[in-house]
């Protein structure tokens, strides 16, 4: 298969990218345990959980807007790396 049969086969399998843009969001490479353990289902609801986050967090011109400034995204991270 060429680079360019992937490159396509990749674009149609709208679950593949979804669970792609799920696991980049989270610094997951796919070939993880963890990702290896995740259901479709799981990919959807992460996926459908981010977008309404975004959504809450702009309204149609750009600006933030219903974000909840007490979350903090470094401890976030922190804590899903396990490293508090």
């Amino acid at each position: 298969m060429t680079a360019e049969e992937i490159i396509a086969r990749l674009e149609g399998d709208y679950l593949e990218r979804l669970k792609w843009f799920v696991l980049r969001e989270f610094r997951v490479l796919p070939t993880s345990k963890e990702a290896r353990e995740m259901s479709d289902e799981d990919i959807i609801i992460c996926g459908a959980h981010m977008i309404l986050d975004k959504r809450m967090c702009f309204d149609t011109s750009g600006f933030e807007e219903g974000c909840n400034g007490c979350f903090d995204e470094e401890r976030f991270a922190l804590l899903s790396e396990e490293k508090i």
